[in-house]
């Protein structure tokens, strides 16, 4: 018996294969970030999503397949082979979405993957009940179950590498892994049709239940609908997770940054200063690394008006951020005064801070108040080895002190590196 085939459902076979294997990919690309109820849902869904799809791509296939009879199926046969698909999907997702899977594990996944696909099409086939039966050309039968084989491991390869990648990015590479697998399984089917060879004078069985054109166009664009329905609902469910995560996470930084900044300047607070000096005592291991506290207050702080306090302190310390060099570290100490850490302090790149920071504002930005500035530093290891001590030396000379004042200069740490006339280090 010879036949041809209607390349418009070749065409329609091969958009349902894509379309199942892009559902198995997503699907499986998600299982790994989901437990519980939700996992067992998405498995199930995308099982029936991912094998109802090869299924159909199945029978519409084989009603591409023109004969000179009308092609039937036997009911129960039919039924057997869609539960094999669904299960052999079921089995690779839930391979998929386990974290960590090993060669062993990845080979028999492959293996019961490739089986239940095959057993999907060769049931499929048997579903025809012809009278007398057809047989298989043993090469053709063989490449057939090597390329099932074959795809199986290259989709189980793909979904596992596909886990890591978010966004279009995802979506691009997820789309074309499902053009390169449903090559792989429409070559599987047909080249098991090319298998086939069917006796000259074959009939179906007359007690077939299953006959006639539904199961070619309309299958396949009621299987098409359903598989883009599952995508869309699980596309919002992931969505939804992922706003929820973005919120959590917004949530987080918000306080943690509501713990270790000063709202109103957004300047590192006191625990953040405490930290940075934990982890600059810690890499200073050699007297050689040194490091300078530089402590900068307003003194007459009390007397700008209370509603204008944090507004004239946020404008200092942008002038502060300013005057100081790049990867210099400043943090609000409280609501008067500033600290600033510089790494090597006696280093020539920091004249020019230290001679900006001399001529920081003297009065607030309405030109209310004339602001006092006291300014002190202290200098590791010299003046201490904990932080405790270097801050309050740093305290110490600035309550000895005003900004640019050269008569308060012999309360400076006397460094050979250090200028004498002010309470500022001069580089």
């Amino acid at each position: 018996m010879t036949g041809y085939y209607d390349y418009t459902l070749v065409v329609a076979s091969f958009v349902v294969a894509v379309l199942a294997s892009y559902s198995a990919l997503y699907f499986g690309a998600q299982l790994a970030n989901l437990e519980g109820g939700k996992a067992r849902l998405w498995l199930t869904l995308g099982a029936l999503s991912m094998g109802t799809g090869v299924w159909v791509m199945h029978f519409v296939g084989m009603q591409a397949y023109v004969m000179p009879v009308e092609t039937s199926y036997d009911l129960t046969i039919t039924v057997v082979s869609w539960l094999a698909a669904v299960g052999a999907s079921g089995l690779a997702l839930y391979i998929i979405g386990k974290e960590r899977i090993g060669n062993v594990q990845f080979a028999i996944g492959s293996l019961f993957m490739a089986g239940g696909i095959v057993s999907m099409h060769y049931v499929g086939m048997a579903a025809l009940q012809m009278e007398p039966g057809m047989s298989y050309d043993p090469v053709l039968f063989t490449a057939s179950l090597a390329i099932a084989l074959v795809a199986s491991a290259v989709a189980l390869l793909i979904c596992r590498c596909l886990q890591s990648v978010d966004g279009l990015k995802g979506m691009a590479f997820q789309f074309g892994a499902a053009l390169i697998m449903g090559v792989a399984i429409c070559g599987m089917h047909y080249t098991g049709m090319a298998a086939m060879i069917y006796p000259d004078n074959a009939m179906p069985a007359a007690d077939n239940l299953l006959s006639g054109d539904w199961l070619g166009a309309p299958l396949a664009l009621v299987s098409g609908a359903l598989i883009f329905v599952a995508l869309v609902i699980s596309g919002n469910d992931v969505k939804h997770r992922r706003n929820a995560e973005l919120l959590a996470q917004a949530e987080s930084e918000r306080v943690e940054r509501k713990a270790l900044y000063d709202a109103a300047t957004g300047l590192p607070n006191r625990a953040s200063l405490a930290n940075h000096l934990v982890g600059e005592l810690a890499g200073s291991e050699s007297d050689d690394n040194t490091f300078a506290v530089l402590y900068l207050d307003v003194a007459n702080h009390r007397e700008i008006p209370a509603k204008q306090a944090e507004d004239a302190m946020a404008t200092l310390a942008s002038a502060i951020t300013a005057a100081i060099d790049q990867g210099v570290y400043l943090a609000r100490y409280s609501s008067s005064s500033f600290v600033v850490i510089v790494n090597d302090p006696g280093h020539r790149k920091h004249k020019g801070m230290y001679q900006r920071l001399r001529n920081l504002p003297t009065q607030t930005e309405d030109g209310g108040v004339a602001l006092t500035w006291r300014t002190g530093h202290s200098v590791f290891p010299n003046s201490g080895r904990n932080s405790r001590m270097l801050l309050r030396k740093a305290m110490k000379t600035a309550e000895l002190s005003t900004l640019g004042n050269s008569s308060v200069s012999e309360q400076a740490d006397s460094l050979d590196h250090f200028g004498p006339r002010s309470a500022l280090p001069e580089a």
